[in-house]
């Protein structure tokens, strides 16, 4: 009589060997995501930057995952103060990777090249967006990655003021006159393209007395809380605006940053967030 013996692995140390796969996997990628944060701030405006414009400001930008595709801007350039805010596709990854292209596209339109309207800078990045996702000569059909920006431009010196935006709204306010709200073309940077030679507009004004403008992204006002788990709303996100606009910018910050979370409270947050809040004395 023969006996065959079968040895088998102790199925703890087989989970906790897979466990302990899973956990350095992790640790992999989530080190990844930090590093391509560090990567991505350093491309946006640091603190020394907004200095040397000159305005005061704060910006509250809360990515979802770590990294996202909400992005903020700034340039200066024949007298003109610029800044930007952007909401790229998706978030995390993908979106990040899109709005590195979308500063990129800033950087180098603005400095390299002369435009005289943001409406017209616009237009150049929306077609070279579109370029760089069109596979061929005479491929009509197009992916669905766009970029929703507010692109503005204050000159100290005349008080001219420009605004134009991609699928993009800004807020306007001020002691002298009531709250401007602007919006921008209804359309995004790249994305299915239903216009042909679509044109973004620009919208000018000029300002002879100080002004704060709110440049943002639609994950504030999208995000889901409250006692009802409802979406904030743009129009309760305005009102907001418009009471802390006469307090300092610091604390305008700290007030947005309070408000955000008391609202969103216990339930998880929807999308990434950005916004710029801006002083023109």
């Amino acid at each position: 009589m023969t006996t065959e013996l079968f040895i088998t692995e102790n199925p703890s140390l087989e989970t906790s060997r897979d466990y302990k796969i899973l956990e350095k996997k992790n640790k992999d990628l989530i080190d990844g995501l930090y590093y391509a944060s560090h990567v991505q701030q350093g491309l946006m405006p640091q603190e020394r930057h907004f200095k040397k414009n000159g305005n005061p400001y704060f910006i509250f930008y809360n990515p979802l995952q770590i990294i996202g595709g909400d992005f903020f801007w700034l340039g200066s350039k024949d007298g003109w103060c610029y800044y930007a805010v952007g909401d790229c596709t998706g978030h995390g990854v993908g979106g990040a990777v899109l709005s590195t292209l979308a500063i990129g596209f800033l950087n180098y339109l603005v400095y390299s090249k002369e435009y005289s309207s943001l409406g017209e800078i616009l237009n150049e990045i929306d077609k070279k967006w579109i370029e760089t996702f069109k596979r061929h000569e005479d491929d009509d059909n197009l992916n669905n990655d766009w970029v929703e920006l507010s692109l503005i431009a204050f000159n100290p010196e005349t008080r001219g003021f420009q605004f134009s935006g991609a699928n993009s709204n800004i807020l306007i306010t001020s002691k002298n006159s009531e709250p401007i709200n602007l919006s921008g073309d209804n359309f995004p940077i790249g994305g299915w393209q239903m216009e042909k030679n679509r044109k973004f507009t620009t919208h000018y004004f000029k300002f002879d007395y100080p002004i704060q403008v709110y440049l943002y992204s639609d994950g504030y006002h999208d995000q889901f809380g409250g006692p009802f788990l409802k979406k904030y709303g743009s129009r309760n996100f305005k009102k907001f605006l418009n009471s802390i606009a006469n307090l300092p910018v610091s604390e305008q910050f700290s007030a947005i940053e309070t408000n955000f979370q008391n609202w969103k409270g216990i339930s998880e947050q929807t999308d990434d967030v950005c916004v710029l809040g801006l002083e023109f004395n």
